[in-house]
């Protein structure tokens, strides 16, 4: 399975036009958060088909600069992972959108109630032959959580989440200078970087391959 990667876009339709054209045919897009810069529901659904008309399903979180109701209308439209689990030809895929606090206008999640998120979600595809998982923060005290002061403000709770379940792939974003690729134990971690600057990552799933070795493949792209 190919998937198109894409987070942080914060509003631009034109990034994300340049980027499906550039990617060519994928399996699935996952849309990482931060669709809009504090925009509207019409706007992120607005995006949402945009990126369906590629061709390809979506599947979508909200991140730290949509708000719940852009969430809930991820939720109406059929393509959030919030909380939620689905299969996908043999691989598990759950999400969690927001971030740990950050500030106050912005849509945050305390750590516990991110830790119950993620076990919500993980319950529903817990029998998956491969577990994906699509976040928009990043884990805690990696390098792709660290910003440019050197601050670490990824998610601690997603950070034992990952620790003790080790899905194969977690995708996230939120900070854009960590952009790269992480192996945490057997999970590999990407954070895309800001598609709103053009950049993107196409990861290529293969889930014939037996479950000892890494089934995962990451090109981070810029369009």
């Amino acid at each position: 399975m190919k998937l198109l990667c894409i987070t942080d876009l914060h509003s631009s339709g034109t990034a994300l036009d340049c980027i499906l054209a550039e990617a060519g045919p994928v399996d699935l897009i996952l849309l990482g958060g931060d669709i809009t810069s504090f925009g509207t529901p019409e706007e992120a659904e607005n995006l949402v088909r945009r990126a369906q008309a590629a061709g390809a399903p979506v599947l979508a979180v909200a991140g730290n600069c949509d708000s719940p109701q852009i969430q809930h209308r991820l939720e109406e439209i059929g393509v959030s992972l919030h909380g939620r689990g689905l299969l996908q030809a043999e691989i598990g895929f759950h999400g969690l959108s927001g971030s740990p606090p950050w500030r106050s206008h912005m849509y945050c999640f305390p750590e516990d109630q991110i830790q119950h998120l993620l076990q919500i979600g993980y319950r529903q595809i817990a029998d998956a032959r491969l577990h994906v998982l699509l976040a928009h923060a990043p884990p805690r005290d990696g390098r792709l959580d660290r910003t440019y002061l050197g601050q670490h403000v990824g998610s601690r709770a997603l950070r034992e989440f990952i620790d003790q379940h080790q899905p194969d792939l977690v995708v996230c974003g939120h900070v854009h200078e960590a952009r790269g690729v992480e192996l945490l134990g057997r999970t590999t971690v990407v954070n895309c970087g800001a598609a709103s600057a053009g950049w993107y990552g196409l990861v290529q799933i293969e889930p014939e391959k037996p479950q000892t070795n890494v089934p995962v493949h990451v090109e981070l792209r810029k369009a």
